[in-house]
């Protein structure tokens, strides 16, 4: 795309890494939050020391560290740890069963937290679809618990009922293949939420009510005060670019209609786009909170598009299984990517504060430097999948659905 053409023939096959959430401006970080002796903090950190800390079990993706706290969503509820001690709070269990996938109908359902503002402090919400059991004359029925917690100190603050089933199977979260319900992003106290395929739903995160519901369109990410999403894909399989308001789900703008499109939250400024034309040709595409499309350029840009914020100045993000790159957070201007002469593309697990986090091969860590894609540290001692300046979290090796701290050293 000009000076920041990405090399088409090098995204043919790029990593597929977890689309990043379009989390507001990250707060400044909070001291330590427990009364143990003081800890270094690193920022960002580059080494993790080997003694681990048991969080639970996890998902890769349903974990999130702020400061010292960490989150880690299981099936049936979230535990919340203080890493600089080891001490485990009360976990945030949903009111009701949560709804389960059938066996054999693939992966686990996901719970992925994500961190917020809520009446102006940063706090932390998980969703999960549950079930309400019969009672009396009330009939079973299926809805969206939020469970919200101070993110500095892991105190529960509220759970929210919400009144939102999928479109599939009639309403039946059981029907959904892919996730229940995704934490799209929040702007002031309406929380974005994804339901199934194809509901997104406008929540206040204060009450739990449903302000607003539209379920031809899924969202993908908060930009400011708008929801940039694709809606379902007509007889022909087009789909089009739409921009909604946050707050009450107005349609702002309509842009191009896209086949095969994939659409990732890539931070606060814009989304990024990978889609085929009408006429078959795939092209990338910057999308701006206004739905003006940026450096388009067509290419040979192969599936799996996943973008990951640095929560201060980088978005790296991938398509496929081969290369990673790097952009602006704030301009979108490329900054680098992989592979190279002589150089090979990791395998991202986590981005923080300038720190592009992955394993080379299949296990080894390394630690790359956000902006220039140079190797920062090549054996850190994990390649961590959440991070702050106190800790990095990772999978434990001997159990693969549970995850572990370890100290940040250096």
């Amino acid at each position: 795309m000009r000076d920041r053409r990405l090399a088409a023939g090098a995204l043919l096959t790029v990593l597929a890494v977890a689309g990043c959430t379009s989390d507001p401006a990250p707060p400044p970080a909070p001291g330590p939050t427990s009364s143990a002796p003081a800890r270094p903090t690193f920022d960002p950190p580059t080494r993790f020391g080997p003694t681990a800390i048991k969080l639970g079990p996890a998902r890769a993706s349903d974990v999130l560290l702020y400061a010292g706290m960490a989150y880690a969503a299981g099936e049936s509820s979230t535990t919340v740890t203080d890493v600089l001690t080891g001490r485990r709070l009360p976990a945030l269990t949903p009111q009701h069963p949560p709804v389960q996938r059938p066996g054999g109908l693939g992966e686990p359902v996901g719970h992925i937290p994500l961190l917020v503002q809520r009446d102006g402090r940063p706090a932390v919400v998980i969703a999960y679809a549950v079930s309400t059991p019969a009672s009396g004359t009330t009939t079973a029925k299926q809805s969206v618990q939020l469970l919200l917690a101070d993110a500095a100190s892991g105190q529960q603050l509220a759970a929210l009922s919400v009144a939102a089933t999928p479109a599939e199977g009639g309403g039946d979260f059981t029907a959904v293949a892919g996730e229940y319900v995704t934490v799209v992003g929040a702007q002031a106290n309406t929380l974005v939420l994804t339901v199934g395929k194809q509901v997104t739903l406008g929540v206040d995160l204060t009450t739990g009510s449903v302000l607003w519901r539209n379920t031809t369109f899924t969202a993908a990410a908060v930009l400011g005060d708008t929801v940039v999403g694709l809606t379902a894909a007509d007889s022909s399989v087009r789909q089009q670019l739409v921009g909604l308001g946050v707050a009450d789900g107005a349609t702002r703008w309509r842009a191009a209609n896209v086949r095969n499109a994939e659409l990732a939250a890539a931070g606060t400024a814009y989304a990024v786009l990978v889609a085929e034309q009408d006429t078959g040709g795939r092209f990338y595409a910057r999308i701006n909170a206004d739905g003006k499309l940026n450096d388009r350029e067509a290419g040979s840009y192969g599936s799996g598009l996943g973008c990951r914020y640095d929560q201060a100045s980088v978005t790296v993000c991938s398509i496929g299984t081969t290369a990673v790159f790097a952009l602006d957070a704030t301009d979108g201007k490329l900054l680098w990517q992989l592979p190279a002469t002589g150089r090979t593309a990791p395998n991202v697990t986590a981005v923080w504060h300038g720190a592009v986090y992955g394993t080379t091969g299949t296990t080894t860590p390394v630690v790359l430097d956000a902006r220039t894609g140079a190797d920062r540290e090549a054996a850190p001692g994990l390649a961590p999948v959440a991070v702050s300046g106190y800790a990095g979290v990772g999978v434990d090796p001997a159990e693969q659905n549970t995850v572990t701290a370890y100290p940040a050293v250096g």
